[in-house]
């Protein structure tokens, strides 16, 4: 690491949205929000809000996380090229290869985390930052976060000059030179870390594609889980577009779910803002209620897909997920559900029948979007066995 002091802007914290998203939405004021579940709101907020890391693997995180700020895969590639060097992507590293464990506080001199931060001028960044932000130092989040603050606030020539390379070997020798600066010489740096990084891109170049920022206003999915697409309804990218006289943000569970399915059955690139403005234009939305529940026969059958409502039969739910299908459905009461209403789909079924969901509902969703769910719990949860589709190719 450079031996070198960094004056540190105040750091910047976006508030958090964590918005829940009912089937039946229209009173804003508090009541309206306590009422549906949602913790904070913010109508203002522009700014984009980061997810849980996603990735297989300490590595896919990594880089996903620096495409999500607008890195292109080559230039993520050349940074962890860095890592891989300094830590093997291990957060916990310490110099000399000892693990830290949960109390371990960086030492001055002593190498630390994914980049090996070596000295106090940079460590104690690293240690407020973890108290601001509650988390531990050695928490992969908040190092990725330290060095963004670092590129992008306290020394933006730095970003400037990644986002000029166009090769991952290239990347990974600028992001030593500016960034890790360590005592490896240049052809060190071109022939170990920049071999790094060009494998590392090799890996990845057809799984994970540059521009894949939720931040980038280009209509990617919010996350990944499993390499099934999830679209948060409160995403920058259309939280204020319109779903009839409402908005996505506020009322487009309906739309933000058959988004889902749309974009998996069909492998277009559907977003909410595609299925809400189709919607709304052919009657899926109901003025002061949110969206009807023939959502899915209208968007369906649009896309060219089948839709068959089919009730709560956990048996025949099983059998259409494990043959490609996918299920939608709405209800009320308590989580993955809003006390309001919200509608979900069932993408997948596990080895041991359990249901895994797509949640539209913010930070809140994502989560429950990565659990295993009991059938006969989101049964009882409030799902309305009413309103319970199928929808196949």
């Amino acid at each position: 690491m450079r031996i070198q002091y960094l004056k540190v802007r105040a750091l910047l914290l976006s508030a958090l949205i964590i918005i829940s998203m009912p089937a039946s939405v229209m009173a804003y004021d508090n009541a309206f929000y306590s009422s549906n579940d949602i913790l904070f709101y913010d109508s203002k907020a522009t700014s984009c809000i980061d997810g849980p890391l996603v990735g297989n693997d300490n590595l896919e995180k990594i880089l996903r996380y620096y495409i999500g700020k607008g890195l292109t895969l080559e230039q993520a590639a050349g940074i962890a090229g860095n890592y891989q060097q300094e830590s093997s992507f291990d957060p916990r590293m310490i110099q000399g290869g000892t693990i830290a464990n949960d109390e371990y506080l960086p030492v001055n001199g002593v190498g630390f985390g994914i980049a090996q931060w070596t000295f106090t001028g940079r460590q104690s960044v690293l240690v407020n930052l973890a108290k601001s932000s509650n988390r531990k130092v050695m928490d992969l989040s908040l190092q990725l976060d330290l060095s963004w603050q670092e590129l992008s606030i306290s020394h933006p020539n730095w970003l400037s000059n990644l986002q000029k390379a166009t090769t991952p070997e290239s990347a990974a020798y600028v992001f030593h030179r500016d960034f890790e600066a360590s005592a490896d010489s240049e052809a060190a740096v071109r022939t170990v870390r920049g071999g790094n990084a060009v494998k590392i891109y090799d890996n990845y170049k057809n799984s994970i594609a540059s521009g894949t920022s939720s931040c980038a206003n280009n209509g990617q999915p919010s996350t990944y889980i499993n390499g099934f697409a999830i679209y948060n309804q409160n995403d920058p990218q259309w939280s204020d577009k319109a779903y009839g006289t409402s908005t996505i943000g506020r009322s487009g569970c309906g739309p933000s779910a058959m988004a889902m399915i749309v974009n998996a059955l069909t492998g277009t690139k559907t977003t909410p803002v595609d299925t809400a403005t189709y919607g709304a234009a052919n009657g899926t939305y109901v003025d002061g209620v949110g969206s009807s529940h023939s959502i899915t026969t209208i968007i369906s059958t649009h896309w060219g897909l089948t839709a068959k409502k089919i009730g709560a039969d956990v048996t025949n739910i099983n059998t259409i997920l494990r043959s490609g299908g996918l299920i939608i459905t709405s209800g009320t009461g308590s989580a993955p559900f809003t006390s309001s209403g919200h509608f979900i789909i069932i993408r997948a079924v596990t080895a041991t029948d359990k249901w895994m969901i797509g949640d539209s509902n913010s930070n809140k969703g994502i989560k429950n979007s990565k659990k295993e769910w009991n059938p006969a719990d989101l049964i009882a949860n409030g799902m309305n066995t009413d309103n319970v589709w199928a929808v196949t190719k």
